[in-house]
């Protein structure tokens, strides 16, 4: 049995659930506005090019302690639909390891650092890439 506040509540599994639930078309409307604002994508109609297909994500975010802390809506590209060799050469997905977090908490007890945690809400955006990528 769920806390009072605590999460219940669960993402949708498609879209056309999403657009039935007005906090939902909140969150991909903020997630649309943040990539028109960082100029993330021109529209265009490619002709005899290769087109990666997307979908939205939707994730409920929860504070520390399980209280519901805001409806996350993504826009992401299904990289898994490219072929090797003829939509691109090589795959790299930037991640840390644990292992490096670790090493970093334990230097920063050592020296006396303070941390700060944040949340870096479009750094997907503010990637630089030199190839054309093609979404529909």
């Amino acid at each position: 049995m769920a806390r009072s506040g605590e999460c219940v509540e669960t993402e949708p599994s498609s879209f056309e659930e999403a657009m039935q639930q007005p906090i939902w078309v909140d969150a991909m409307v903020e997630e649309y506005d943040s990539i028109v604002s960082n100029s993330v994508w021109d529209m265009v109609r490619p002709e005899n090019k290769s087109v990666v297909s997307s979908h939205w994500l939707y994730k409920v975010k929860q504070a520390a302690d399980g209280i519901m802390e805001k409806h996350k809506a993504r826009f992401i590209s299904c990289g898994f639909s490219q072929v090797k060799g003829i939509d691109c050469d090589e795959t790299f997905s930037l991640v840390t390891r644990y292992s490096s977090i670790i090493s970093m908490l334990a230097l920063s007890v050592k020296m006396g650092w303070k941390i700060h945690q944040m949340d870096v809400r479009t750094a997907f955006h503010n990637g630089q890439i030199e190839e054309e990528l093609y979404i529909e």
